[in-house]
């Protein structure tokens, strides 16, 4: 009887997340090749750690999603709109921009045609952009505030297997042939991934498919970009809300650009960082957010976010033990295990925080941006501060303002989410 009941259960938790978990692993599969996949080419090219740096500033399309969203909210495209709707003819045409991307990326040497690199990168951005914008409204819809932990834990679930996939089979991909080899199967990845993704029930219509024929450009400007804006400053603790956005995940930002090319320079091989840090880390991730999940519900968003950041800024004084070392694979194992599960646990309650402050893909895009906008900061100093202070210092100094910035953090989200 109770494996009965536990069956129903499953099967009743499966049919109702399924389609969330699918839309968190088209994010997972893309993401990473603008970012981790490509610090790992660049460093094997030989490319400076201040450079790896600097080229996060080059994902700026992707951070201004919510210019992009403007178009995706309020216009159609001509003919295909009207034969798919408009939520599934901008998830395609965002692919379409992704997909040359990569493959214009993959053709891209960073020794040889660094320009040309950083035009078809910002390229994949701007697909990858366009497809979260047209995709966030499948991730929120059916959704109540006693299910924010749950559709937060599979989402990244989602997310976090679609970036084993794409990490460690480019990383595979990348030691057996070359780094083209890598990016191509990627390519083939995603657009397989669209005919899922195209399948799935689109939520219910906001408004009438020919409405973007009609509205003006103000007119939409005004609708998904002034109107949501001016609710983020008239907002009840928006200055708060705002300094969430940008701190609550400074420090993880910086870990996880620096942490792969730290890992290559100690000596540590790409098929290492595929078994241990892509494939067991990112299995860690996806625990800690389902984990996490659980207790979000149980202590609160404020508790979980402030307790869960603490255990992973204890996480990254662990990368001092490799500079004592040096590349000891079962001390990869053990360091890699802690960080990646209290990084989806980090993961996790940020997203169910940021579900209770977006109700629409606009306003979500948006607090995305003023997020990632902060991200691109932090981690495009990071090389610098590295090469400055050298790796010891580093990971002591992150671990060290990080827990102070929780600590003021804790304060403010006890106000605002209570």
């Amino acid at each position: 009887m109770l494996l009965k009941d536990a069956g129903k259960y499953l099967y009743s938790f499966t049919k109702r997340y399924s389609a969330k978990c699918c839309i968190g692993f088209s994010y997972g599969l893309s993401f990473p090749l603008t970012l981790v996949v490509l610090d790992l080419w660049l460093k094997d090219s030989g490319v400076s750690n201040a450079i790896i740096g600097i080229f996060s500033i080059f994902h700026w399309p992707f951070i201004f999603k919510f210019m992009w969203g403007v178009l995706i909210e309020n216009y159609d495209i001509p003919y295909l709109t009207q034969k798919v709707g408009r939520d599934r003819s901008w998830i395609i045409i965002g692919h379409l921009i992704l997909l040359v991307g990569i493959i214009g990326m993959a053709h891209s040497d960073p020794s040889s045609h660094l320009p040309e690199l950083i035009f078809f990168t910002s390229l994949t951005a701007l697909g990858d952009g366009c497809k979260d914008v047209a995709l966030y409204p499948y991730q929120i819809s059916k959704m109540n505030s006693s299910q924010l932990g749950y559709v937060a834990g599979v989402v990244g679930f989602g997310h976090r297997i679609g970036t084993i996939v794409t990490k460690v089979s480019t990383l595979y991909l990348a030691s057996i042939f070359n780094w083209k080899i890598a990016y191509l199967v990627a390519a083939l990845s995603i657009s397989l991934l669209l005919i899922l993704i195209l399948s799935i029930q689109p939520p219910k219509k906001r408004r009438k498919n020919n409405e973007g024929s009609r509205i003006s450009v103000h007119d939409s400007i005004k609708r998904s970009l002034i109107i949501p804006f001016k609710k983020i400053i008239k907002m009840k603790h928006g200055p708060h809300v705002l300094s969430v956005l940008i701190l609550y995940k400074s420090a993880d930002f910086m870990m996880q650009k620096m942490s792969r090319p730290f890992l290559l320079e100690i000596g540590f091989s790409k098929i290492e960082i595929a078994n241990i840090v892509q494939l067991y880390g990112t299995a860690a991730v996806i625990v800690g957010g389902l984990v996490s999940s659980h207790f979000i519900r149980k202590v609160g968003i404020a508790n979980a976010m402030f307790y869960f950041g603490i255990c992973h800024a204890i996480s990254f004084f662990s990368y001092l033990i490799f500079i004592k070392t040096g590349a000891v694979f079962l001390s990869l194992g053990l360091v890699t295990l802690y960080e990646a599960f209290t990084g989806g646990c980090v993961t996790t309650a940020f997203l169910a925080f940021l579900y209770t402050k977006c109700k629409t893909g606009s306003l979500y895009a948006l607090f995305w941006a003023l997020h990632e906008i902060s991200g691109i900061l932090f981690m495009g100093s990071s090389g610098i501060i590295v090469d400055s202070v050298g790796w010891k210092l580093y990971f002591i100094l992150i671990s060290l303002i990080y827990m102070t910035i929780l600590g003021g953090l804790y304060i403010i989200l006890r106000r605002i989410t209570l």
